[in-house]
């Protein structure tokens, strides 16, 4: 993917500054200065409140974790890195600038000529202690840039001149009782025993995630032909089509791309190399970090562990190797964060280890005091949650305020189960979905009242490959299975819409119902009982493509008198009256019926989304 630059980035300079001394004042006096006013640009006018950072000032530096010159590699002398090694190899992982489009993503300072400066005079450059080892200073020179040593002293001559400085911040927060991701920069004048300091404050920008605002770029889907260990041995091409291995895989992705080329995005989806784990979003979930003047894409490494598989070295689900292997690169960024404790634990990591898969967190659109949008994950505040340290990272961004949501009464404990955004034509801007299990048998209901009762419940599947081959609607509504299994759902979302409508400001109207059917689950010698799964295709687990166009699975409900897909009528028209629209895609054998619980369209895809039209996350932080 190439490297995307803000428009201001070929004007980034650092000016020659002059700030004014007291006539006569005998120290000569510290100034140094950054990027306070955001413009791209060191000038004076970055003078006033460049010790602090607040909403409306304050300099910004850019994490520096991509591979611009492409020189990370997935093997080493030894062989196939380990999770660790792989993850580590980044532009700030050495002391070297790489290259031209690598410099632009650091953060300028400038040392303002300091007058007066007299031969005995010196002056060091300092960084807090809590950032000192996530972030290098570095004096750009004719043959390139040198990274300051910390004892590295800068002579009366060079003060005199004033001096081009550039920071390089080499991670993210990671949790913010240990470092917040501010920076302060401090540089010391020194003559004698006199001794003038100053300093500025940088914020390292933060990780941020998508949401579904953000028009869809390119989709993408599980080459289950092609392995990460293929990547690691060159083997993948990842501009080659898509070739399917499973049931249902080729009418999955014809529609796939047809609902795309109806939304008016690229129809032919990427493969992204799995070996056969189809749920792509399980895998990573994509996000972004900007600085005026540059940015960077992130794709984010679920913190999952694979009961039975999970070693030290290779703690990971594998599939989550490519974003390293094969995507990271010039403006393209991974990271991966999880607790190395939980290696080996397999017994909690086949419980549990669910609620850490990425198809678990969703971002609501920015609204009210989270101009970033919000972030939402399944949990219940005990072991069915995701990995702690990972939603520490989320939470050291500031900026996204992750929101535990309770999913523990659903099987595979995942948010996208019941919940999804669109944009809508209100004031917001946007509307959630929800799954309404009450709607479902509602609508069950009106068809057994107009002589359908004895249709069958689903259609569309040959009876054999359903769950109750050949049940009819009069049966569903009696079935104890669904009948229990509606009413733990219906509780569940009605906690959960509780609790969004207070955190996320919605009003009850802004919210989008769509049928829905669930089956209450019975899981021997699993920990939780009165768990759920969608019983039908759920129409709200798809894929906004930011186009108005909502990309949804077939849900295959019954009939109604005019022969149509009650379902799929009831769900047109809720999204309809917002404005939307919806592309169906057929996912029943490659998606739905897969495993105990199966999912849908979302668990089955990933994204990349364009940011153009996103206001820089700056103008509204706190």
């Amino acid at each position: 993917m190439p490297k995307r630059r803000l428009a201001m980035a070929a004007t980034t300079v650092m000016c020659a500054v002059l700030i004014p001394t007291t006539a006569g004042a005998a120290p000569p006096r510290a100034h140094l200065l950054a990027d306070t006013d955001r413009d791209g640009l060191v000038t004076g006018a970055d003078h006033r409140g460049r010790g602090e950072w607040t909403r409306d000032r304050g300099a910004i530096a850019l994490p520096n974790l991509d591979d611009d010159q492409g020189r990370c590699r997935p093997a080493g002398p030894a062989g196939r890195l380990t999770d660790a090694e792989l993850a580590v190899c980044d532009d700030g992982a050495d002391e070297v600038v790489n290259g031209v489009t690598d410099a632009e993503d650091l953060a300028p300072l400038r040392v303002a000529p300091v007058r007066g400066a007299g031969s005995p005079t010196s002056g060091r450059i300092s960084v807090d202690a809590a950032s000192r080892d996530h972030v290098r200073v570095f004096l750009p020179t004719s043959d390139g840039h040198v990274a300051l040593s910390p004892d590295h002293r800068f002579t009366a001559a060079r003060l005199r001149r004033g001096i081009d400085l550039a920071v390089e911040v080499r991670d993210i927060p990671r949790d913010a009782a240990v470092w917040d991701g501010f920076v302060d920069v401090t540089l010391t004048v020194e003559r004698g025993h006199r001794v003038d300091t100053d300093t500025v404050r940088l914020r390292v920008a933060p990780l941020l995630l998508t949401h579904d605002l953000m028009p869809v770029e390119r989709v993408l889907v599980s080459d289950n032909n092609t392995t990460p260990q293929d990547v690691e041995t060159g083997d993948y091409d990842p501009d080659a089509p898509v070739v399917p291995r499973y049931a249902g895989e080729e009418r999955f992705l014809t529609e796939l791309a047809g609902g795309l080329a109806a939304a008016g995005v690229d129809a032919r989806p990427l493969g992204y190399p799995t070996g056969g784990d189809r749920w792509m979003r399980d895998h990573f979930i994509t996000g972004y970090t900007a600085a005026p003047g540059s940015e960077q894409t992130v794709l984010v490494r679920a913190p999952g562990m694979p009961p039975g598989e999970s070693t030290p070295d290779f703690p990971l689900r594998d599939s989550g190797r490519p974003l390293f292997s094969a995507w990271r690169g010039p403006g393209v960024a991974a990271v991966q964060q999880f607790d190395p404790a939980r290696v080996g634990d397999d017994e909690r990591n086949g419980l549990w280890g669910s609620f850490g898969s990425t198809g678990n967190f969703l971002v609501a659109p920015p609204h009210g005091a989270w101009p970033a949008g919000r972030i939402l994950y399944g949990s219940d505040g005990g072991e069915a949650a995701p990995d702690e340290t990972f939603v520490r990272m989320l939470e050291a961004q500031r900026d996204q305020g992750p929101m535990p949501v309770d999913t523990s009464w659903l099987g595979v404990g995942h948010i996208d189960e019941f919940l999804s955004f669109l944009p809508a034509d209100n004031e917001r801007g946007w509307t959630a979905m929800v799954a309404d299990p009450r709607l479902g048998e509602e609508l069950l209901r009106r068809v057994a009242a107009d002589g359908g009762g004895d249709g069958p419940l689903i259609t569309g599947v040959d009876p054999a490959a359903t769950p109750h081959p050949g049940i009819t609607v009069n049966e569903a509504l009696a079935a104890p299975g669904l009948t229990a299994g509606n009413r733990i759902a219906t509780a569940g979302i009605d906690r959960a819409l509780a609790a969004l409508t207070t955190e996320l400001g919605l009003d009850p109207a802004e919210i989008v119902r769509v049928p829905a059917l669930f089956e209450r689950l019975e899981v021997d010698g699993y920990p939780r009982q009165d768990i759920v799964a969608n019983y039908l295709p759920a129409i709200v687990n798809g894929v906004e493509t930011g186009t108005g166009t909502f990309l949804a699975a077939r849900p295959h409900g019954p009939s109604g008198t005019d022969g149509r897909d009650v379902f799929q009528e009831a769900a047109e028209r809720a999204i309809g009256e917002v404005g939307g629209r919806i592309a169906w895609v057929e996912d029943w054998e490659y998606a739905h019926a897969v495993g105990t619980v199966g999912g849908e369209l979302h668990c089955v895809t990933n994204v990349l989304r364009d940011r153009t039209a996103t206001p820089p996350w700056w103008l509204g932080a706190g």
